[in-house]
């Protein structure tokens, strides 16, 4: 078989369509396509064919060459890097997915000083709500705002904070009879929404005509003067326009939870910027 080759099968798989490989490897999606069809003339097996609904999906042959080309990708990895010693060193790209909030609130102010520190590093910030797949190397590691349910062979995951909650309105402005604002009710899962709504229960409180779909949006509301609502400390914090409220007290925590690939933890680049993003959510969470 032709290692290129297993690469657009791998790229395929990673991004679920012949463009989303195409994006990832960055070339256009006839050449993903042709290079599949090579593959698959070559080995003499249907890797790939189209559903019921018209996408093109693995079939099982496809899939069991998937579980064996990650196991030799990630030898060559390991290979790579013992053979050009970046096991030792400090430089590589390190790619990090987390929601948006956690990347532009918490881990970008604190990057000027991880950079000066690790000029050799180069990081990736995906901001995205979905939870990516470390079994499928999506990214390299993940930050979870709660206990992961996914995880899968070869990765690990540990806790590295507990975020504590308060209730935060506008500064200079912060009053106890401001509307609360609510989540979006896609967002309705989220333990501070469903605080809001049993606090709601117990009184005459107004909501405020506004449901942002994600955290920034509800702090961003927050500080337009539409009405209070609860947030991690540790986000809050830093945000001059808000203010926290001394009542009522959200009794909630929110677990942080750092995920990345096993075979990767040994790395001199992983192992700083776990322990940067560690560090800081040591130093700040409240």
């Amino acid at each position: 078989m032709n290692w290129e080759s297993l690469k657009y099968l791998l790229a395929f798989y990673r991004a679920g369509s012949l463009s989303g490989a195409a994006d990832r490897l960055k070339v256009d999606a006839t050449t993903v396509s042709r290079r599949l069809a090579a593959l698959q003339q070559e080995i003499g097996t249907q890797l790939i064919e189209k559903s019921a609904s018209g996408s093109l999906e693995l079939t099982a042959a496809g899939l069991r060459t998937i579980s064996h080309t990650e196991s030799v990708e990630t030898t060559l990895d390991r290979l790579s890097t013992e053979l050009t010693g970046a096991r030792l060193a400090e430089e590589g790209m390190v790619r990090i997915s987390s929601v948006p909030v956690v990347n532009s609130k918490i881990l970008m102010p604190e990057l000027k000083r991880f950079s000066e520190r690790h000029p050799g590093i180069e990081m990736h910030l995906a901001s995205e709500v979905r939870n990516v797949s470390l079994t499928r190397r999506e990214t390299d590691m993940a930050i979870r705002l709660g206990r992961p349910q996914d995880g899968g062979y070869n990765v690990t995951a540990r806790r590295i904070a507990a975020l504590t909650h308060a209730v935060y309105g506008p500064a200079g402005g912060a009053r106890d009879d401001l509307p609360w604002i609510m989540y979006h009710e896609n967002m309705s899962f989220l333990p501070q929404a469903r605080w809001m709504s049993e606090h709601l229960k117990s009184g005459n409180d107004r909501t405020s005509n506004i449901r942002p779909s994600d955290l920034e949006g509800v702090i961003e509301a927050i500080a337009a003067g539409l009405g209070r609502s609860v947030i991690p400390q540790v986000i809050a914090e830093t945000d001059h326009r808000l203010q926290k409220l001394e009542e009522p007290k959200p009794d909630l925590l929110r677990e942080v939870w750092l995920m990345q690939h096993s075979d990767q933890s040994g790395l001199a680049r992983m192992v700083a910027v776990s322990r940067w993003i560690e560090q800081i959510f040591s130093q700040r969470q409240g």
